[in-house]
């Protein structure tokens, strides 16, 4: 009964069940504080190149498609998921159009974010605050059925929040619709 090993192992079985009680306590209580959702406004300012596309390939084949690139302000604050549980949050704009011929839905990443909480809870108010003026989107958007002229898309912006102890959450924080032009510049 007073051997090293069972000695070893209650320190062992004490220390971890104290470090779960701690992380689910950690939980909860960022879990059950959260003060309200995040605010985001998205401006899309222009559908930068706007192209049609045309590519041959080596055994004959031809493909093609419609590509634009966005430029975009967006202004966030992030301040209401900011608390001692967060580690990072992940944010993306997505684009969402559904082709009118076909009736089916395409998705597309056009932006992607990860923002990193400072250590020191009195930096939180000025960190979790985001500017992008005049942002050119990272990824394009493409279509080959070559629908994209004349159509409605919507941009909708997301937010994964990634906890240190915890289930990672995602947030959609809002639609914004816009109208692509009709001709290729």
């Amino acid at each position: 009964m007073y051997s090293i090993t069972a000695r070893f192992n209650q320190i062992v079985f004490f220390t971890s069940w104290t470090l779960v009680v701690l992380s689910l306590l950690n939980q909860g209580t960022a879990y059950f504080f959260k003060t309200g959702k995040p605010t985001v406004d998205l401006k899309i300012l222009s559908a930068d190149k706007f192209h049609h596309f045309k590519a041959t390939y080596y055994n004959g084949g031809v493909t093609d498609w419609d590509q634009v690139t966005f430029k975009f302000s967006l202004e966030a604050d992030f301040e209401p998921v900011y608390n001692w549980n967060l580690k990072q949050l992940f944010l993306y704009v997505n684009v969402h159009h559904k082709h009118q011929e076909k009736g089916f839905e395409s998705d597309c990443v056009i932006y992607d974010k990860i923002i990193s909480r400072p250590d020191d809870p009195s930096s939180w108010s000025t960190s979790s605050k985001l500017v992008l003026k005049n942002q050119r989107a990272e990824y394009p958007l493409k279509d080959i059925h070559k629908q994209l002229r004349n159509a409605t898309v919507n941009f909708e912006v997301w937010i994964e929040v990634m906890p240190y102890v915890g289930y990672i959450r995602r947030e959609k924080l809002g639609d914004f619709e816009y109208k692509m032009p009709q001709q290729y510049n």
